[in-house]
């Protein structure tokens, strides 16, 4: 009996830090889709990747959208934001934090290209995720300053 017990005590944490390990893995795939979203100015996967209420916080007011349609147009501003010669973003440094099994967050450091290849801006920003029907999904960016707030691992 004590052997089942001390085995159960060694295989449930590994089991634990396994399943974490494969979550982290999910967000973090998913944040190269979210990625996507904002290079491609024809969204065709907006319900893959994001959850509704959907909050962009910027410093003096929130934009928000409830629907595909508002969400459309939220991205379509904020692109609009970036400079014209903008290529890509590339990411730097993510590091994703559990608060419960259904609420995430990721803290990402990222550079934005232009078509020359050369870096122009770089800017983190905090990203909300809530696992909806068992599908991690964005539901709230904001913007940080990109100083040492937080630990990357």
């Amino acid at each position: 009996m004590r052997k089942i017990i001390s085995t159960i005590g060694i295989i449930l944490p590994i089991a634990f830090l396994l399943s974490n390990e494969i979550e982290k893995n999910k967000i973090l795939n998913k944040m190269v889709d979210i990625n996507f979203e904002f290079i491609n100015p024809k969204i065709q996967n907006l319900e893959a990747n994001f959850d509704y209420p959907f909050s962009y916080n910027k410093n003096q007011n929130t934009l928000l959208a409830t629907n595909e349609r508002d969400l459309k147009k939220l991205l379509k501003k904020i692109r609009k934001s970036f400079k014209k010669d903008y290529s890509h973003s590339e990411w730097k440094k993510m590091d994703v934090k559990f608060l419960n099994d259904e609420i995430a967050i990721v803290i990402a450091m990222y550079s934005r290209i232009n078509k020359k290849g050369q870096t122009y801006f770089t800017g983190a920003a905090m990203y909300s995720f809530r696992k909806n029907q068992n599908k991690w999904k964005v539901f709230s960016i904001t913007p940080i300053k990109p100083y040492n707030y937080f630990e990357f691992n």
